[in-house]
């Protein structure tokens, strides 16, 4: 699980089984709302309650 003010712009997370990468707080929104991009170049938002419960962080490996 991931807290909605720990996010990190251009890291990867996992959604429902869909790697998306956040981009950015939404500003307009009357709830608070996070904007990712998906694989397709596809933007997703998504609410704080389903960040808390859904939300993984993808830990990414680094080639040595």
């Amino acid at each position: 699980m991931v807290e909605p003010k720990r996010l990190i712009r251009g890291k990867l997370y996992e959604f429902r089984g869909v790697q998306l990468r956040y981009s950015h707080p939404c500003q307009y929104a009357a709830q608070a709302r996070f904007a990712f991009i998906d694989s397709k170049g596809q933007r997703k938002e998504l609410g704080t309650l389903l960040l808390k419960r859904e939300l993984l962080e993808v830990r990414e490996l680094a080639k040595n």
